[in-house]
C-alpha cells in the first residue's frame, strides 16, 4: 500500500522527468519530510540535489548532498552527485577530491590505493 510520502516522491520524479525540477523541489522535500523509506529516500535525496543543482542553486544542492553522502557514504550515485554539486558551485578542487575518492574507494588501482589517496589529500 502506498502512502502520502511515496505519492509526493513519484510527483517529483515525474515533474523531473518533465524537465519541470523547480517543481520537484518542493514534491522531494515533501516526500522526505513525511518519512520516506530507503531505498526510495536515497532517490528522493539524489533527486532533490540534482533538481536543485539543476536550478542553479549550487549551495542548497552541496548541502543536501553532502548531508545524504554523510548519511549514506556506500551510496555511488549519490557520491557522483555531491562531487558534481561541488563542481557547480565553483568548488572544483573539492569536486575532483570527491571524484578521486570515489574511484580510490570503488575500484582496483592494483597495489596504487594508498599513493593515489595520499595525493588527492595533498592536491597542489
Amino acid at each position: 500500500m502506498r502512502d502520502a510520502a511515496h505519492d509526493r516522491f513519484e510527483e517529483a520524479c515525474a515533474h523531473d522527468r518533465a524537465g519541470r525540477e523547480e517543481a520537484a523541489i518542493p514534491c522531494y522535500r515533501a516526500a522526505l519530510a513525511e518519512g520516506l523509506p530507503d531505498p526510495l529516500r536515497t532517490s528522493a535525496l539524489l533527486g532533490l540535489g540534482s533538481s536543485l543543482r539543476n536550478v542553479r542553486r549550487h549551495a542548497e544542492a552541496v548541502e543536501v548532498l553532502e548531508s545524504a553522502v554523510l548519511e549514506y557514504p556506500n551510496h555511488v550515485g549519490l557520491r557522483v552527485f555531491h562531487a558534481l554539486a561541488l563542481r557547480s558551485a565553483g568548488r572544483e578542487r573539492e569536486a575532483f577530491q570527491a571524484l578521486g575518492s570515489l574511484v580510490v574507494d570503488e575500484l582496483d588501482l592494483q597495489g596504487h590505493d594508498r599513493a593515489a589517496a595520499f595525493y588527492l589529500e595533498h592536491l597542489d
